[in-house]
């Protein structure tokens, strides 16, 4: 086999050196008449320097007749000098900034020797991109975000684009439509895929080379500031201080807008905010709760609580949600249907302000974990590009807007953080009517919001709180409201605080597996306050009995448990105590659970915490009434 091998390496030597030797044996090669190698060297040379001065000549008659760059000897010279990198990109330098902008360069590029590729042909229309964002704008860096932008003006207005967006994508192919657009040729069309390649240098290039600038999402806090932006077609801002707002375009901090956001209205000094009830459905006494919740949506640093609006059909949930996000992040889809995904959720919450779901019918405890997550502010982690070792991460903290006909966030951790409101039915007019009385209010509104919104920021240094509850920034600024409408200090803390109970009451009620175990509570006649001990998959046996039609009945021991941790502290409120109780005997070491009552409890009254949030709203009786008064256009 070795002799084998050896007798073809042999063979091929012999057939590459002959064909090496009769190709240098120029006295064999037709039409060559004994030229030397020297002599070559010299034509080649020649032939360069004749290209160069044809394309000088024709880069100074394309000012008068651009038609010159289409001649057959000047393409023939770009084909010569192309062949020597080195040539050609001083050549190419040249022929950019003296022809007319007519000529397309990516047509120059494609008479190369070196250019005729399609691969190439993208590269090069890829750099014609990338050296057009780079002369147009400025690019910089999100490391908050892992984001990169570039700042560009349009039509004299400043713009902050994400790279690889659709705004950015839009922008960069009419500008090089434009860049490419002769008097007598039609500009041209760069691809899909030359604009991703141009995208990904262009991250890179403001990862590394541009600065480190923090980009906002509608609301932003600076120095003191609050900062909402309008997203207008003069991208102007709105700034608040505790001493007055304006509108700006000059804010300390940088906005961008997504494809799907819509501008918020232009709001109006002295405006009458007691307008808004005429368009959104929510019961008087409730109405505080509203208020605080949309100013804190306009402070970007703070945790923001869950707005969940529960009713039957024809309450107008979905509309008074609308008209809600209308005033805080007005989008081209207002309402969202349900997430199917965790990841859903952090994506809406990354190209949006505010989150908004309607017609929710169970959520499931992922999903209400990701909406605790999102509310207090955290990330969320997927794989990037389907790879294995890298991460795409969003991190955001976002208010929440949600609605249902029965209460849909049952575990604890959430009802903490979320103020749920029951609306009433209500008599309806004619849609068409009431939007056109809407738009003619919105500025109106909106600017009576700001209003309120000033003052509340005054006056919350003056604000001292006694045993705040979780949301503590929330409650603060609610208690600067209500102050600032007139109530005496501790009435807006005694409404959320009845809220909150008021929710954890609700909560058990949607949750069938709590319902079960109070309606187990009742009916145990025995003497010790034991009502069960046994493993979690004897409790869900015992709880078939009162088990309720619904998706959320968990369907193993381990299921059952998961809900349980849930809805302890919410049961222990009632006098219900669950704990776990190790290992039971009986069945070979499995994890055991042991329900008692605790002394002293309500053992299923939730009427008792509807009755101590009644009092609540009772106390709130705001002095300037106006701003929440009844009115009539539903």
């Amino acid at each position: 086999m070795l002799n084998l091998i050896e007798n073809q390496q042999s063979q091929d030597d012999k057939l590459f050196f002959s064909c090496e030797k009769l190709l240098n044996d120029v006295a064999k090669v037709a039409n060559v008449a004994g030229l030397d190698f020297d002599t070559a060297i010299d034509a080649n040379a020649e032939e360069v320097s004749n290209a160069k001065l044809v394309i000088d000549k024709a880069l100074i008659d394309c000012v008068d007749n651009p038609g010159v760059m289409g001649s057959p000897e000047f393409m023939a010279a770009i084909k010569t000098i192309s062949t020597n990198p080195a040539l050609w990109f001083e050549y190419r330098t040249k022929i950019k900034s003296a022809k007319p902008s007519g000529v397309p360069m990516a047509d120059i590029d494609s008479m190369g020797a070196t250019q005729s590729a399609d691969g190439d042909k993208q590269d090069s229309a890829a750099a014609e991109l990338i050296e057009l964002v780079i002369g147009e704008g400025t690019l910089f860096f999100d490391d908050q975000a892992d984001k990169a932008f570039v700042s560009v003006k349009i039509k004299d207005v400043e713009n902050t684009l994400a790279i690889g967006g659709k705004g950015f994508v839009d922008w960069l192919s009419f500008a090089y439509y434009t860049s490419t657009k002769g008097s007598n040729l039609t500009g041209k069309s760069a691809s899909e895929a030359a604009i991703k390649q141009a995208g990904f240098a262009l991250s890179g290039i403001a990862k590394h080379d541009g600065e480190a600038v923090q980009v906002h999402l509608r609301v932003a806090d600076k120095n003191g500031g609050h900062y909402i932006f309008i997203g207008d077609d003069n991208l102007r801002v709105i700034e608040v201080l505790p001493t007055g707002w304006r509108v700006t375009n000059e804010a300390p901090v940088k906005f961008w807008m997504p494809g799907s956001m819509q501008s918020l209205p232009m709001p109006t000094k002295g405006g009458d905010l007691s307008q808004l009830w005429k368009f959104v459905n929510i019961p008087k006494l409730d109405r505080p709760l509203v208020l605080a919740w949309m100013l804190e949506s306009f402070r970007a640093e703070t945790p923001f609580p869950i707005l969940a609006l529960n009713g039957t059909q024809g309450c107008a949930k979905s509309s008074t949600q609308d008209k809600i996000r209308q005033l805080i992040d007005n989008n081209s889809v207002n309402l969202r249907g349900a997430p199917k995904t965790v990841e859903d959720v952090f994506v809406t919450a990354g190209c949006s302000w505010l989150s908004s779901y309607e017609n929710l019918s169970h959520v499931t405890p992922a999903i209400q974990d990701a909406f605790c997550t999102i509310s207090t502010g955290g990330g969320h982690s997927s794989r990037k590009f389907y790879t294995n070792d890298e991460e795409n991460i969003i991190d955001v903290k976002r208010p929440i807007i949600c609605n249902s006909i029965p209460s849909v966030l049952t575990a604890q951790d959430v009802t903490d953080r979320t103020i749920t409101l029951e609306l009433p039915r209500i008599a309806y007019r004619e849609e068409s009517e009431i939007n056109a009385a809407w738009d003619k209010a919105k500025p109106s509104i909106f600017g009576g919001l700001l209003d309120l919104f000033v003052k509340t920021l005054a006056m919350m240094p003056k604000v001292i709180l006694v045993n705040p509850p979780r949301m503590a920034d929330f409650t603060r600024l609610g208690e600067a409201m209500a102050q600032v409408l007139g109530n005496a200090p501790g009435t807006f803390d005694a409404l959320y605080k009845a809220n909150r109970s008021e929710g954890i009451s609700r909560a058990l009620e949607a949750s069938p597996v709590a319902v079960a175990v109070m309606e187990l509570v009742d009916n145990h006649t025995g003497q010790s306050s034991v009502v069960y001990h046994g493993t979690m998959k004897d409790l869900l046996m015992a709880l078939g009995s009162y088990k309720q039609e619904s998706n959320a009945w968990p369907r193993s021991g381990k299921g059952l448990g998961d809900v349980l941790r849930r809805q302890q502290p919410a049961l222990l409120s009632l006098g219900i105590e669950i704990i776990s109780s190790g290992r039971v005997e009986r069945v070979g070491g499995s994890r055991g659970l042991t329900v008692t009552i605790k002394k002293g409890g309500n053992i299923g009254n939730i009427g008792n915490m509807d009755s101590e949030f009644s009092v609540a709203k009772e106390k709130f009786t705001p002095l300037q009434s106006a701003a929440f008064e009844d009115s009539e256009v539903f």
